[in-house]
């Protein structure tokens, strides 16, 4: 029997992966400083672009509004003027050169400078320039913040009328505002120096929060490396940590799962592969007395020295090594097809008691020469069940066979079949040595043969009541024991009276309606 090999050639593959997961590490934390960093600095040039496109815009729309304004100051002014004059010196605004040094004049130096830093013309009647007047001092508006506008255009109004007389004559004026200063350049300056230093500071936030960032998001990763890594190498008792963050905690999570699954299934492998070694050195034990005997047989028939009487003897002897052989040979045979999944099941309506009553039979000439009561007890009615019947003989044949061997001369076996009408319940107990409390776990266990000691335990293989489990599996049921040591053991095997893959199969009752 060949054992199973724990290869761990792929969990070490992840060494050579892991300089290259270092590697994705270190880019990775790079490409989030930058990707944080990029959006930063679209967001900067994005914010630049939307003051220069909008705020030039809205800063002319004011100068415009406040050219507006005081172009009416203006007419107010130039209006309160002429009234002035009519009334203190009535008729002189009648001689044009007068009122347009008395009225206009005055209105446009005035206006200049106090009431608008702009350049302030006004075109009498006739449309020629009556008064110009620029603002007083200049370098006082640049100090101030204000700068003439070359792209503000000239403003200028329609025709205005002035009354000159007191019986309603007007003229007509109009009044133009050029050069105005305004402080658009030097707002938008400081608002394009805040959003430097807006964006200066952004970008250094930025990276620094990138890298914290990174490192939040890589450091737990380094660590989930470092565990796999370690798993890798055959330490299956690491885990990952948790990290606070969600995904990778998730990912962390799985990873555990996957660890847990990884190391049991190692740890079922070891143990059965144990359990192998065990067994091959047992079956070549057991096959070696029957080999030796058949050996010396054979060659004492060959040199022809074997009397009558001797030669009985090693007839009977071999028949009985021979038999054990092939009741070995089933028993391996039996496993290999479970293992397999090519274990059929006949299944079909039956009455359970048969099954019992043909292994009580069986046994009963072994039963008494073993100087041990074998009795049995079953229900009146038929117990009818949906099973395999020689899967259950065979069960129960263990089973008893079981008892019989470990049960000393002089000792009880009783076999008991009771029902429910969804279960049936077969109990096998014995009066033997009963099973050490810390073996009942492992007692179902492939190969498993315990600690008893003497003929009963060298006979065995460690088999029988691994079939007994995969049969009562196969059948939906369940199988346990209760064994005190000094006392005897109890087996209960619990079939569903219907398996539940077959329920739809029709019962005998109804078979006897149909017919």
């Amino acid at each position: 029997m060949r054992l199973p090999r724990i290869s761990w050639a792929p969990l070490r593959s992840f060494t050579v992966r892991d300089g290259a997961l270092r590697g994705f590490l270190r880019r990775l934390n790079v490409r989030l400083v930058v990707a944080i960093a990029t959006v930063s600095l679209v967001g900067l040039i994005v914010s630049g672009v939307a003051i220069n496109q909008i705020v030039p815009g809205y800063f002319r729309q004011q100068a415009v509004a406040r050219l507006q304004t005081a172009t009416l100051s203006i007419i107010l002014l130039a209006q309160e003027y002429a009234d002035l004059e009519r009334e203190t010196r009535p008729g002189v605004l009648a001689a044009p050169e007068l009122r347009d040094s008395l009225v206009f004049g005055r209105a446009a130096h005035v206006s200049a400078g106090p009431v608008i830093p702009a350049t302030v013309e006004i075109y009498n009647e006739r449309g020629q320039l009556a008064a110009r007047a620029e603002p007083p001092n200049p370098d006082k508006l640049l100090e101030e913040g204000l700068q003439p506008d070359p792209d503000l255009p000239a403003y200028a109004t329609g025709p205005i009328n002035l009354r000159i007389a007191g019986d309603g004559t007007t003229i007509a004026y109009r009044i133009v505002l050029r050069d105005a200063y305004t402080s658009r350049e030097t707002t938008m300056q400081q608002i394009r120096g805040a959003l430097l230093g807006a964006g200066i500071l952004a970008l250094a936030v930025s990276l620094l929060a990138g890298m914290l960032v990174a490192r939040r998001l890589t450091v737990p990763i380094n660590r989930l490396r470092r565990v796999a890594l370690q798993v890798a190498r055959g330490n299956l008792d690491e885990r990952a940590q948790l990290s606070g963050v969600l995904e990778i905690d998730e990912l962390a999570a799985q990873f555990n799962v996957m660890a847990d699954r990884l190391s049991a299934s190692l740890r079922i492998l070891e143990a059965d592969r144990d359990r192998l070694r065990e067994f091959v050195a047992d079956v070549s034990h057991e096959l070696r007395t029957p080999i030796a005997a058949l050996r010396t047989f054979s060659d004492l028939q060959h040199d022809g020295k074997v009397d009558p009487a001797t030669r009985d003897e090693f007839l009977s002897r071999s028949r009985e090594q021979i038999s054990r052989l092939e009741w070995l040979s089933t028993n391996l045979l039996d496993l290999s097809r479970i293992d397999a999944g090519i274990y059929p099941l006949d299944m079909g309506w039956g009455d359970l008691r048969d099954p019992v009553r043909s292994v009580v039979e069986a046994h009963a000439e072994a039963a008494e020469e073993r100087g041990i009561t074998l009795s049995s007890e079953v229900p009146a009615k038929p117990v009818d069940a949906h099973f395999d019947r020689e899967r259950i003989v065979q069960l129960v044949t263990n089973l008893a066979g079981n008892a019989l061997k470990f049960t000393p001369r002089g000792g009880e076996v009783s076999i008991r079949l009771t029902d429910t009408p969804q279960t049936a319940i077969i109990e096998v107990r014995d009066s033997g040595p009963g099973i050490p409390p810390e073996e009942l776990p492992r007692i179902f266990e492939r190969f498993y043969r315990g600690t008893n000691t003497g003929e009963a335990r060298a006979s065995g293989s460690g088999l029988g009541l691994a079939i007994v489990r995969s049969i009562v599996e196969m059948h939906g049921g369940s199988v346990a024991v209760e064994s005190t040591v000094g006392e005897g053991s109890l087996f209960r095997v619990m079939l569903p009276r219907v398996v539940v893959a077959d329920a739809a199969a029709p019962r005998p009752d109804e078979l006897a309606q149909d017919q």
